[in-house]
């Protein structure tokens, strides 16, 4: 059986996830599906919301040592808001 990793909700100073909640965005095999059909290879996390616990794919986990463009990675989260409920897509920033 897979073990689910945990993230905490956000992103630690200098860190950037790109993710869509698998708990949200409905039919999770066919949302992994289709994020695999655009090339990504998501890796599954669990979070603990307070309303309990969602399901991740983790599409990018980057760490930077510099400040990255606010505009980094917004074009992808755009078009994955308009593939999938862009209430499951999020886009966390460590400041």
């Amino acid at each position: 059986m897979p073990v689910l990793n945990y993230i905490k909700p956000g992103a630690k100073t200098g860190q950037i996830v790109l993710s869509v909640d698998l708990t949200v965005a409905g039919n999770a095999d066919r949302v992994l599906a289709a994020l695999q059909e655009l090339g990504y290879s998501p890796e599954i996390r669990h979070v603990n919301y307070s309303e309990g616990i969602h399901v991740l794919a983790i599409l990018k986990d980057e760490q930077h040592d510099t400040v990255v463009d606010e505009n980094y990675l917004v074009d992808e989260w755009i078009a994955l808001c308009d593939r999938f409920s862009a209430n499951a897509v999020r886009l966390w920033r460590g400041l």
